[in-house]
């Protein structure tokens, strides 16, 4: 039993990571910094970029965040730009058919908590009351 639930939460990890994100590709014109949680750093010319990176353009400077998709975000100076899971392009644009990766977290989750119970739940056939 132990040896399927481990198999369980291997599937388990490797479905919750296979969930896209988007990356991006920051282009800086001029003194431009990026910072991915531990300071801001200079960069120099296209920088790949994850969701939650702050992009920040200085005097004479701008940059761009261009996401896998191709959309566009400019970041002009004295402004932040953070870099988005979500394009800004897709949450302007309307909703089209396709699966629904929040339902898929979710569904993967109450999976997960089921295989969970199930498991420590030690397997017992035996009745509660002495049947």
């Amino acid at each position: 039993m132990l040896f399927r639930f481990r198999n369980f939460n291997i599937a388990l990890f490797f479905m919750i990571v296979s969930v896209p994100s988007f990356a991006a590709t920051v282009t800086p014109s001029g003194q431009v910094f990026i910072d991915r949680g531990q300071g801001y750093q200079q960069i120099s010319g296209p920088t790949e970029a994850k969701s939650g990176d702050v992009v920040m353009a200085m005097a004479g400077g701008n940059a761009t965040i261009t996401y896998e998709n191709g959309c566009q975000q400019a970041v002009d100076v004295g402004a932040v730009g953070i870099v988005s899971e979500v394009p800004p392009c897709l949450a302007d644009a309307p909703v089209s058919p396709g699966i629904d990766y929040t339902l898929v977290i979710g569904g993967v989750a109450v999976a997960g908590g089921v295989a969970a119970a199930i498991a420590l739940s030690g397997g017992d056939d035996k009745c509660a009351s002495g049947c």
